[in-house]
């Protein structure tokens, strides 16, 4: 693919990506109206919340980026996991306190945090130990 090509499928793609968030943009504002009636459970409008929030900040990250933060944007990204990973875990082990029924992929997520475990830089705190 020539450099035209690129070009071209770039500005298609950018398109794409800016007719879908115009398209969300108005959904969410007729979800906006739904949600002011208040028939909702508590929980999904929690995860509700926290999904658009993650939106949210994505699209400030990206918009950072595109006017000229230095660092990169994958960098931002891996900040913004690194803080949403860390209130999930929390939140999620103050569920599993409170209650004594198993759950399925508990297994798989203790394999996974080990795995994160593994990957994660030693601290100055444990390094003292």
């Amino acid at each position: 693919m020539n450099e035209n090509g690129l070009k071209e499928a770039d500005q298609a793609f950018s398109q794409q990506v800016s007719s879908q968030v115009a398209r969300i943009t108005g959904e969410l504002n007729r979800l906006e109206t739904l949600l002011s009636a208040g028939m909702v459970d508590r929980q999904v409008l929690t995860e509700f919340r926290d999904s658009v929030n993650r939106v949210r900040q994505t699209g400030w990250q990206v918009q950072t980026w595109l006017e000229g933060d230095p660092r990169a944007l994958r960098a931002l990204l891996i900040e913004d996991r690194v803080r949403v990973a860390t209130r999930l875990a929390n939140q999620l082990a103050a569920e599993l306190e409170t209650t004594a029924k198993g759950f399925q992929g508990l297994a798989e997520l203790k394999e996974a945090v080990q795995k994160l475990d593994g990957v994660l830089p030693e601290t100055e705190l444990e390094k003292a130990s």
